[in-house]
């Protein structure tokens, strides 16, 4: 398998920001990088299963990877030359253990060690950061899964604050299905109570006015799971905690929110069997209600 930087260009300037003593520059390197996970000659071709390669440093194990194929020949004295690629997201979609750390090229100028709460952070900023890092473009986009049983509460009553967990939007927009879509979110064991009867799911969705309300599904299993990654929730499995959904095929950035009230225009969507979108009511904030929405048979929405 091929490296993420032949040249090892990414190694270079990690290397180049760790002597100026510049930490922050080197994360932010790291954030959109990919990196170079070990593997055995065996699980390369196929023979065996790949395995987390860590090593044992500090009282702590640390799951290994390197910025290219030359930084992974160079650290191991030529005896490894094979890797999967994998992106800070991926890894942390998948992350073996709360207590575990990373460590980026051992033993070479470029070394770096992250906390399992640095990997968290960099894989799923929270919306805070990701405003900040991009100003000039609208607020993300958000979405929760209601259950069946209270879409019709939902409108009736004019409820207009979300709680629970949410996801961003452009997440799963290439997602056309409602069973691909919970899997997604890892939650294709409760489709008894988020699809109706004819295989539809109902989906709020707005934009993220006030980030800050919406903060990063950190946490564990057990607060020492959730200790390690520095979180604030502590959730069964299949929780991760390190701000995504938990199915590691899917990349979803996860918030937890209590009570937030939903901005005038939020929507509230079905999402058929088939793929099809129906928009069913959007909010009207000044009213405090939901406003129902009729499709004219062309597809766009009725006047």
């Amino acid at each position: 398998m091929g490296g993420p930087a032949a040249d090892d260009d990414l190694g270079a300037q990690l290397a180049g920001a760790l002597d100026r003593g510049d930490v922050v520059g080197a994360l932010r390197l790291l954030r959109p990088a990919q990196l170079l996970l070990p593997l055995s000659d065996a699980a390369a071709a196929g023979a065996e299963p790949a395995a987390w390669a860590t090593t044992r440093l500090a009282d702590r194990t640390w799951v290994v990877a390197f910025t290219s194929v030359e930084a992974l020949a160079r650290a191991s004295g030529g005896r490894v030359t094979r890797g999967r690629i994998s992106s800070l997201p991926e890894l942390a979609a998948g992350w073996p253990d709360h207590a575990w750390g990373l460590v980026i090229d051992p033993a070479l100028p470029s070394q770096l060690s992250l906390e399992p709460g640095t990997v968290a952070r960099l894989a799923a900023p929270s919306l805070v950061d990701q405003v900040a890092a991009d100003p000039q473009t609208p607020f993300p986009l958000l979405q929760a899964v209601v259950p069946v049983d209270r879409v019709d509460r939902l409108v009736d009553r004019g409820a207009g604050r979300v709680s629970g967990y949410v996801h961003q939007l452009m997440d799963v927009q290439h997602i056309a299905t409602p069973l691909v879509l919970l899997a997604s979110l890892g939650r294709a064991a409760e489709a008894g109570d988020l699809l109706d009867r004819a295989g539809s799911v109902f989906l709020l969705r707005w934009p993220a006015v006030g980030p800050e309300l919406y903060r990063p599904a950190y946490g564990g299993r057990d607060t020492a799971g959730r200790d390690a990654v520095g979180g604030w929730i502590v959730e069964e499995e299949p929780f991760i905690g390190l701000g995504l959904a938990p199915s590691p095929d899917h990349l979803v950035r996860e918030h937890r929110v209590h009570g937030v009230e939903l901005p005038d225009g939020a929507q509230l969507w079905e999402l058929g069997h088939s793929g099809a979108e129906r928009r069913r009511a959007v909010w009207n904030g000044d009213l405090s209600r939901w406003v129902l929405t009729v499709r004219a048979p062309s597809g766009e929405p009725a006047r």
